[in-house]
């Protein structure tokens, strides 16, 4: 009977446990913790200076047909968002393998931004400059959205998020390397602490 209790007593801590790290953090790639929600607002800051320090000691600021280009580029990016998100959220992204939502989310922000840097120099092929400036402002702007609605995965659909009100598993890059570490420290200290409580009550 004391074995049995014992045993008892074992299962009951380990579902503790499980129960604990599960809601401690949450999914990775849709829930954040604290280092991670507060990163994300650090980045968006952080790209959005420079964007508004260029702007504001170039030459642009006096051109208001790049500007109105640019407010097209940046309308026009987050429709696209906003309907792809839409459109095949409950039958393709909700399903789907995380790493693909990420690639599909991820891919024209990435190549938008990195093109300047990785592809422009080796082919000689630029994009408009409009198309740029509006990219990095969004992608800035749905960090701090993604900061404010506490959102762990790719910040491109904060928008689509908050208008659409539907959440998808989607892994930020790089950030998601630092949720996974946030999440095993989380959910390490939850399980022992749900060891340590049950191990009180029943010893």
């Amino acid at each position: 009977m004391v074995a049995v209790a014992t045993t008892r007593n074992r299962m009951k801590g380990f579902v503790m446990t499980e129960q604990a790290s599960r809601s401690r953090f949450g999914t990775l790639g849709l829930d954040v913790g604290v280092f991670g929600r507060w990163s994300r607002l650090a980045w968006g800051v952080l790209l959005l200076i420079p964007i508004a320090y260029a702007v504001v000691t170039s030459d642009l600021l006096d051109s208001g047909a790049f500007y109105l280009q640019a407010v097209l580029y940046l309308v026009g990016i987050t429709a696209a968002y906003v309907l792809v998100y839409w459109a095949f959220g409950e039958r393709f992204f909700a399903s789907a393998n995380p790493w693909v939502n990420t690639a599909i989310f991820v891919g024209p922000a990435f190549a938008v931004g990195w093109w300047p840097i990785l592809v422009a120099p080796v082919t000689g092929v630029e994009l408009p400059e409009a198309l740029v400036l509006a990219m990095g402002v969004y992608i800035g702007v749905s960090f701090i959205l993604q900061w404010r609605i506490g959102y762990g995965g790719c910040e491109v659909v904060s928008i689509p998020i908050i208008l659409l009100r539907r959440r998808y598993v989607t892994y930020c890059i790089p950030l998601v390397a630092l949720d996974a570490v946030e999440k095993k420290i989380v959910d390490s200290h939850a399980a022992r602490k749900a060891v340590l409580a049950s191990s009180s009550r029943h010893g």
